[in-house]
């Protein structure tokens, strides 16, 4: 249990860097986790999406919903968005410029399944006087 909790308090800073070509593009997303169960198979949530450029220019923010954008800004160093999806499975937020259509950077949104059917809570308790 110990592991699982640092897996979930260490999992949302390693998965918000920066996985771009670009190292002049700052994309962050937050949150990047979804944790789910058998109760609720999906997460209800509103996404902040907020990138910086050193460089001005055409930028489009894109997801693995859609083959169209989410928003393009015009002659930006920066930009936010706010985007409310239901969540089922993992994802990515990335963003293009007009001139090559790249991946300057990409942020991974991950869903975690937490099933209750452990096996080990099916498990008959043991007393020490069982004699089995």
């Amino acid at each position: 249990m110990k592991r699982l909790l640092t897996l979930l308090l260490l999992l949302p800073a390693a998965l918000n860097a920066e996985s771009g070509v670009d190292p002049g593009m700052r994309l962050n997303v937050k949150p990047v986790l979804c944790v789910t169960d058998r109760q609720t198979p999906s997460c209800d949530i509103a996404f902040l999406v907020v990138w910086e450029s050193d460089d001005l220019g055409y930028y489009c923010l894109f997801n693995n919903f859609g083959e169209a954008p989410l928003r393009c800004w015009n002659e930006e160093r920066q930009g936010r968005l706010s985007d409310t999806r239901v969540v089922s499975e993992s994802f990515s937020y990335w963003m293009t410029d007009d001139e090559s259509g790249a991946r300057l950077a990409a942020v991974a949104v991950e869903v975690l399944r937490m099933d209750s059917g452990d096996r080990r809570r099916k498990r008959r308790t043991r007393h020490v006087w069982d004699i089995n």
